[in-house]
């Protein structure tokens, strides 16, 4: 792991933090706006899949519910967990499917020496996909080597030309690299909006819904 003043410096550049001119070293880390709890990561991989068949894509170590599991199903499809090195990674379970692969791959790449990995999953109504916003991190809680990533995120109908069903319900998954390294994680937050910023061309999306009985749509 990289020493503590290393990850504050690698905070300080994720969130656009700049030091000033000659105060910057490895003993002398960038200035941080003491008021700010949260600092805003500017400098972000995202890696986000979809699965139409409402599968679990991730779980600790425990055996994956299917979304027929009577009571669990809709329940195991939430998943939240930061992964700050290969030992936390040893201990989730990827579903057999290709959107969990390619999220287990994502986070098999990171260099934990200096990024970490908070990986999600939940469900979403056929016609509604979730968009992620913004990452934070707690700066007070990093220099003690703990860190406590919180994610936002929006929710907004599809396109109009997706074909969907109001009763069908899908997995996301979402696994952000951080470039901040820890020692461990001891909680994360995640918060979601009823809407989402608009598009660049002022748009909004209006998903054609398809009833489960295949009526045609109102």
């Amino acid at each position: 792991m990289p020493s503590l003043s290393r990850r504050r410096t690698l905070l300080a550049v994720a969130s656009g933090v700049a030091a000033l001119a000659g105060c910057s070293s490895e003993t002398d880390p960038p200035m941080i706006d003491p008021q700010s709890d949260h600092n805003t990561i500017e400098d972000y991989e995202v890696r986000q899949v979809r699965n139409e068949d409402g599968v679990v894509l991730f779980a600790h170590g425990a055996e994956l519910s299917t979304p027929s599991d009577e009571g669990r199903g809709r329940y195991a499809r939430h998943g939240r967990s930061v992964i700050v090195s290969e030992d936390d990674l040893a201990e989730l379970r990827f579903g057999d499917v290709q959107e969990a692969e390619r999220l287990r791959s994502f986070v098999t790449e990171t260099d934990f020496d200096s990024s970490s990995v908070y990986l999600l999953s939940m469900p979403v109504e056929a016609c509604y996909e979730i968009r992620l916003q913004s990452a934070t991190v707690e700066w007070d809680e990093l220099k003690r080597d703990d860190l406590q990533p919180h994610a936002d995120f929006c929710r907004t109908h599809r396109p109009a030309d997706v074909e969907c069903s109001l009763e069908e319900i899908h997995t996301v998954g979402f696994a952000i690299r951080l470039p901040v390294a820890a020692e461990q994680s001891s909680g994360m937050g995640r918060g979601m909006s009823s809407s989402c910023r608009p598009s660049p061309r002022g748009e909004y999306f209006n998903a054609t819904v398809t009833p489960a009985s295949g009526g045609g749509a109102e």
